[in-house]
């Protein structure tokens, strides 16, 4: 029975708690060590960089305005001369993407 509160216990400690203490248990009850256990690092992975000079939007330069903007999708940087040109983006980013792998801009 406390064996079963033990394990119940450490698994509600596991799913809520970022460090959690795990106790060890030998065969008559007592405990024989604790130690401490950190999470795994969830760093995000790092975007690809956006390769072309040019807004795949427009076709116009990236420096061509003051206004360059970027935006991160599916692991792509995609960088544009402005504002207007992202949200043409976001309206059909699949179609972005394609152009992207193809290597061509508007």
């Amino acid at each position: 029975m406390k064996t079963s509160l033990l394990c119940l216990t450490s698994a509600l400690l596991a799913s809520c708690c970022p460090v959690q203490k795990t106790v060890e248990v030998d065969s008559v009850g007592k405990n024989s060590s604790v130690a401490e256990l950190q999470p795994k690092s969830t760093k995000p992975a790092k975007a690809t960089p956006y390769p072309l000079k040019t807004c795949l939007v427009s076709g116009e330069d990236l420096d061509s305005m003051d206004e360059r903007v970027s935006t991160v999708y599916e692991g792509q940087v995609f960088e544009f001369c402005c504002k207007p040109c992202i949200k043409k983006f976001h309206k059909n980013p699949s179609k972005y993407q394609a152009m992207l792998a193809a290597g061509k801009s508007s």
